[in-house]
């Protein structure tokens, strides 16, 4: 929603079942596809808590942005801050080293940044700050999960599309990205991360 902020007192009048069944929904999805691709790739102690505490900030933007099409860049940059350092510390870091988690980061970015920009308004504000978070999970496996993620996205947002149109809405119907995102991200971690 353009020129729209996210407050805490938003939070109460949410409907509350409807957000924590889609948070628990989404916890489980990601927290077993991010942590079995983890385990198979033999992260460490220190990258497989950065993973386990992105699980319930993940979840929760993915069940915000699916009730109220907002994704709180609060959330977004708080869980980034915490998570990128422990999964660039990590001595078994996957992908390209220790840094690949970063890169990852700013990769996804990139890739969103330039999706905005030619998509006009394609995706949100929300979507964007929400990426380089994914990318950073995404990255630690290496830079080929971060495309595959990207890829996974676009094939779902597509799906979603023809879904909205078949059910005689307009094209031009807006609906949330950011579940897409993490769908992404699980899709490519199960498939091309295992």
């Amino acid at each position: 929603m353009p020129g729209s902020t996210f407050d805490t007192a938003d939070l109460v009048s949410w409907p509350t079942a409807k957000l924590a069944r889609w948070w628990l929904l989404f916890a489980v999805v990601y927290g077993a596809s991010v942590m079995t691709t983890a385990t198979l790739r033999d992260a460490g102690v220190i990258a497989l808590a950065g993973f386990a505490l992105t699980v319930p900030p993940v979840a929760l933007l993915a069940a915000v942005d699916i009730t109220t099409k907002q994704l709180p860049r609060i959330i977004s940059y708080t869980t980034f801050a915490i998570a990128l350092p422990l999964l660039s510390l990590d001595p078994q870091a996957s992908g390209d080293g220790r840094w690949s988690a970063a890169r990852g980061a700013m990769l996804m970015l990139a890739i969103t940044a330039s999706i905005r920009l030619l998509g006009r308004g394609a995706l949100g504000r929300g979507d964007l700050h929400f990426s380089p978070l994914l990318g950073a999970v995404a990255g630690w496996f290496g830079a080929r999960e971060v495309v595959a993620s990207w890829l996974a996205t676009a094939l779902l947002g597509g799906f979603v599309a023809i879904l909205i149109v078949l059910s005689g809405h307009s094209r031009r119907t807006r609906f949330a990205y950011g579940p897409l995102l993490l769908l992404g991200l699980c899709t490519s971690l199960l498939v091309a991360g295992g």
